[in-house]
């Protein structure tokens, strides 16, 4: 496992787009705007967003990536209110909505800790899928997280997710049902 820097953005990105492809909670979020490459425009701005205020590893081979969110807020900056201008006029004011009440949902659960890890979004290109990928970017921080007594928050729109992350600690505390599917909020 390694840090992703500026140099991996692609790499980073071409993972999660078609690791996220057909996620029915990104596809609900994103539903309303009219921008054709609006999968894109989510996914870069998540990661550039991660890099400023969380932790992003790859696996040794780039075929699996985590991005996480521990505690930190990003400072105000000159690009951080570009970033999300232009996040918002790419994406549409009703999906930025969207995204903006489903995230402060989310978010509201863990916030109340004084200390917390979240994972906000893991991939791993489809061939590699099954080979463990996923559990090494996982289980140090989780390791680390649990030895500090710091808990480990994830939502998943897949159900299939929720029995493997079930495996590694993590409970379902919460079960939002948003549009045609359910969202599964869970922590160690």
């Amino acid at each position: 496992m390694r840090t992703a820097t500026l140099a991996d953005v692609d790499l980073i990105k071409s993972i999660l787009l078609l690791s996220f492809k057909k996620d029915p909670h990104l596809t609900w979020l994103l539903e309303e705007s009219k921008n054709e490459f609006k999968f894109n425009v989510l996914v870069d701005y998540v990661v550039h967003q991660t890099l400023r205020k969380g932790e992003i590893y790859l696996t040794d081979d780039n075929n699996a990536v985590a991005l996480w969110d521990c505690e930190r807020n990003e400072k105000m900056s000159f690009h951080y209110i570009w970033r999300n201008l232009a996040f918002l006029i790419q994406i549409g004011i009703r999906s930025v909505v969207r995204i903006v009440k489903s995230e402060a949902h989310v978010h509201n659960n863990f916030r109340k800790y004084s200390r917390y890890c979240h994972l906000y979004l893991i991939g791993v290109w489809p061939e590699a899928q099954g080979k463990g990928l996923a559990s090494a970017l996982m289980n140090p921080i989780i390791q680390r997280m649990k030895e500090k007594s710091i808990p480990v928050f994830l939502e998943t729109a897949n159900l299939r997710n929720v029995e493997i992350y079930k495996k590694k600690g993590f409970k379902v505390f919460e079960t939002l049902t948003i549009g045609d599917h359910n969202l599964f909020l869970m922590c160690t």
